[in-house]
């Protein structure tokens, strides 16, 4: 609490030290601290980060105010010769003197901070300009190009790759021939759609599909299975595969009716692992005489990093060296491919599956992020019929499917086709 006639004040410094030498070169010793306390305001031109200050609250005693400028001896010999009054006018006015000078600091920060939003604003209009410029320039056929793989739901870099390519092979002249740089652009495309090898495994080959939910992984598993039931038996003088089927897809209700029914209709068991240790006690007791493991897992959202890590665990068991698929749905955003692919990169996927590709129109989404992301494609599906519904995949298949595009068919199953 202050004294009689003694008026409180504060002072803002970035620490409790720099606060009293503050107060030190202005009053010398002649000042009581009452209190003091930590804040946090805005820093930074956006006023983005959060700085400390410490704000202290003092009083002033009834002498002279002393300046860094004068001597101590100065300020000793000279506070008798003022009265109580007079000395208290002085601090009062040493004080707004400060606030003043306070005040300047301030409004030369908030004219800095604006001249560099203007600063800023200015930079930002002139890319602007240069963007509408130079879209302005683009020729025809770029123009055209850029809308077609729009329409087919290529993503932005994806786009922005053809453009390029197109700008660094073609001539003017060039550019003016829309059928040869459509045909260069579909060339483009399928030799950046890449298809897994096939690959030959040791008995028992064990096949795993990992996804988010939704995207038909069950449904995929059996279809994989029966077509390695029909490849079996065409290159073994129509001999039958020994295979069985586990599900470590505890979440969906039902999962475990669903693969018994297809087991059933196949011939073959259905084996249910909740934990690592059942898992691999099933591999174990079946690994000798089966030629195909096909396991089901369960679905999460691609954000669950928690439920995908676990699964990850119960699917590690040692020698079993499955064969792991990512399964996506065609019709399925290119960011939130992005997202589901690189949340699921940690089970080392072989390759991906394209599901549910008969009710998606446009695949440019697809073709941009197995793109981007190196991936391979291996398989596609499209329909409910596991004896059918599955083909490898394909680069034709892709590039027939291009809306607006005229694809030269003959050319591409020449340069592409198995």
């Amino acid at each position: 609490m202050a004294y009689e006639d003694e008026i409180e004040q504060k002072i803002t410094g970035s620490t409790y030290e720099e606060c009293k030498e503050k107060l030190f070169a202005q009053y010398g010793k002649n000042f009581r601290i009452i209190n003091k306390v930590t804040d946090f305001r805005p820093a930074g031109i956006f006023h983005l980060k959060k700085k400390p200050v410490t704000i202290v609250t003092y009083t002033v005693n009834h002498q002279k105010s002393y300046s860094v400028d004068e001597p101590r001896t100065s300020y000793q010999s000279s506070y008798s010769s003022y009265s109580e009054e007079e000395q208290l006018k002085k601090n009062r006015e040493a004080i707004l003197q400060m606030q003043g000078s306070n005040n300047v600091m301030v409004s030369k920060k908030i004219d800095d901070m604006t001249n560099s939003i203007e600063a800023l604003k200015k930079e930002m209009s002139q890319q602007m300009q240069q963007l509408a410029a130079s879209t302005q320039d683009k020729h025809e056929s770029i123009k055209k190009i850029e809308e077609m793989l729009e329409q087919n739901e290529f993503s932005f870099s994806y786009i922005n790759m053809i453009v390029e390519k197109i700008r660094n092979d073609f001539s003017l002249e060039q550019l003016d021939n829309f059928d040869l740089v459509e045909r260069r652009v579909v060339d483009w495309i399928g030799e950046s759609i890449s298809v897994v090898k096939e690959m030959t495994f040791r008995p028992p080959h064990v096949f795993i599909i990992v996804g988010p939910t939704g995207v038909g992984k069950t449904t995929t598993l059996v279809k994989l299975a029966a077509q390695f039931v029909k490849n079996y038996a065409l290159n073994h003088e129509g001999q039958r595969p020994e295979i069985c089927f586990i599900t470590t897809d505890t979440m969906r209700v039902g999962a475990m009716e669903q693969l018994e029914r297809w087991g059933k209709h196949m011939g073959s068991r259905v084996y249910k692992a909740e934990r690592v240790e059942d898992l691999k006690t099933l591999y174990d007791d079946n690994r000798a005489n089966m030629d195909a493991i096909f396991i089901d897992t369960s679905g999460f959202s691609p954000n669950d990093v928690t439920h995908i890590a676990q699964m990850k665990l119960l699917l590690e068991v040692p020698g079993m060296n499955p064969d792991i698929y990512l399964a996506l749905t065609a019709g399925t955003k290119a960011r939130d491919l992005q997202n589901i692919m690189q949340n699921y990169e940690p089970f080392g996927y072989k390759s991906v599956i394209v599901t549910k590709c008969d009710e998606s129109e446009q695949f440019g989404n697809v073709i941009s992020v197995m793109y981007e992301k190196h991936k391979s494609i291996s398989y596609i599906t499209h329909g409910q019929v596991a004896s059918r519904d599955i083909t490898k995949a394909n680069v034709v298949d892709f590039l027939i499917r291009l809306e607006n595009f005229k694809v030269d068919r003959i050319h591409i199953e020449d340069k592409f086709g198995e």
